[in-house]
């Protein structure tokens, strides 16, 4: 008989992958080592949110092969490095976190049932992390964000920073071991990150947007998502990914302005965007055919 904790080590690990559109445990492993060395706290709430995120799939007896696929962990992942990213280890941070991870776990479960699969992408992280965002404002509780060190401040650092920051790390070398786990599954994908962060930085520099925000990272990892969904959706054209990069840069300097913590809402906005006007532009080729 196997045992049970072999079989949940693997629903965790691709619960982290997931993150970034993977299913690989060895990719899963080097996400959560990147995120460790960075903050063992974030790492620590990503481990526990995704577990809180695999019971309640569990209990509630949701499809066993999305769950081992990590489909119910990784916006619970999310949920738990982000979590530990606003707001300090504590009793109250814990109770969130796992209340909020549930929460998304429930909400892909809802989506999942209306939508397919491959398009939910990180909606749910972003609705449950907004929920105790507004929770944390309404009750005057202050978010605590570890400061930024611009000394390595080249174009290697914000890019890495940039692939890094899909799990809100702004250290370069975790987005270099984000990028290593990526490598081990899929070098086109590990690619295609690289490529999003450097286009969206560049956007940005073109747009003359914030250089602090560029050299963080900020502008590099929704356009790195954007960059891997789409290409994974579309992968005989660049042309919807390059589109997207840029639009993701837009609508996350657009977040800025109005004071909304982005997450990755620009990623999920600019890819569902992109389908939708492929699906357009291939419904009028077809019209155009008969």
């Amino acid at each position: 008989m196997t045992s049970p904790i072999f079989n949940l080590i693997p629903r965790l690990l691709h619960g982290f992958s997931q993150i970034m559109l993977q299913k690989s445990a060895v990719t899963g492993l080097f996400f959560v080592i990147g995120i460790g060395i960075n903050s063992l706290t974030m790492m620590l709430g990503g481990i526990i949110a995704t577990l809180s995120g695999l019971i309640i799939a569990k209990l509630c007896r949701y499809d066993s092969e999305l769950i081992g696929n990590g489909i119910y962990g990784y916006n619970a992942a999310l949920v738990g490095i982000a979590l530990f990213y606003f707001l300090p280890l504590s009793q109250l941070s814990l109770v969130l976190l796992v209340c909020a991870s549930a929460l998304s776990t429930i909400i892909m479960h809802y989506l999942l049932r209306r939508i397919p699969v491959n398009s939910v992408f990180t909606t749910p992280f972003i609705i449950s992390t907004w929920l105790v965002l507004l929770l944390i404002d309404m009750a005057g509780i202050n978010t605590s964000v570890a400061p930024f060190s611009t000394q390595a401040s080249s174009d290697f650092y914000s890019l890495t920073r940039g692939v890094g920051q899909v799990m809100f790390q702004g250290y370069w070398l975790s987005g270099v071991i984000f990028i290593i786990g990526l490598l081990f599954h899929s070098y086109q994908a590990a690619i295609w990150a690289v490529i999003g962060s450097g286009l969206g930085m560049l956007t940005a520099r073109v747009g003359s947007f914030s250089e602090s925000n560029v050299l963080m990272g900020a502008y590099g990892f929704n356009a790195s998502l954007v960059a891997l969904a789409l290409t994974a959706r579309y992968p005989n054209t660049p042309i919807p990914a390059v589109l997207g990069v840029m639009l993701s840069v837009l609508l996350t300097r657009a977040f800025e302005v109005v004071s909304l913590p982005a997450l990755t809402a620009p990623f999920v906005l600019t890819t569902w965007l992109i389908i939708g006007m492929m699906g357009i532009k291939n419904r009028l080729s077809e019209y155009r055919s008969l």
